[in-house]
């Protein structure tokens, strides 16, 4: 029984091209080719028209276009607002905040405030307090992604 190669994503066909026996199954590499050649034209039409398949390349403190690294102490980490723009390629990238990572690290963050930060911030003669204010930082900067700004050109 022959595959049906229509109904492979492009991902699978380029991976059943790349493990073919070529010397077995000439005719199949071939079909694969040529399905590949003939889906590609229509991949890239789909990405440049479709908003669906925008691709944000969401990055921790690192460029998602350039993916060259933006300290947390630079003066484009710590301008205001949502949108920034990159000091290596000057392209323009957005803000967010993960909600799923500060769930995660949430409930370990606040056992570490608990049993190990507050008690030691109060035996130093420090405001239990301020455990809370370095917790709630470091949740916060864990959850920060910088992704690509989706153009709102739409024609």
């Amino acid at each position: 029984m022959e595959p049906n190669y229509s109904e492979y994503s492009i991902t699978e066909l380029e991976d059943a091209l790349a493990n073919i026996d070529r010397e077995a199954f000439p005719e199949r590499a071939e079909q694969l080719k040529d399905e590949l050649v003939s889906r590609q034209p229509s991949k890239k039409s789909s990405l440049n028209t479709a908003s669906e398949d925008f691709e944000p390349n969401e990055q921790f403190f690192k460029c998602p276009t350039c993916e060259k690294k933006i300290g947390f102490f630079s003066k484009t980490a710590n301008t205001w607002g949502k949108k920034k723009t990159c000091p290596h390629c000057n392209s323009p990238f957005e803000t967010s905040v993960k909600l799923k990572v500060f769930a995660i690290a949430f409930i370990p963050a606040f056992i570490i405030h608990l049993f190990i930060l507050r008690p030691l911030l109060v035996a130093f003669g420090l405001h239990g307090a301020i455990s809370t204010g370095i917790i709630c930082g470091t949740l916060s900067v864990l959850a920060m992604r910088y992704r690509k700004v989706q153009s709102t050109n739409v024609t």
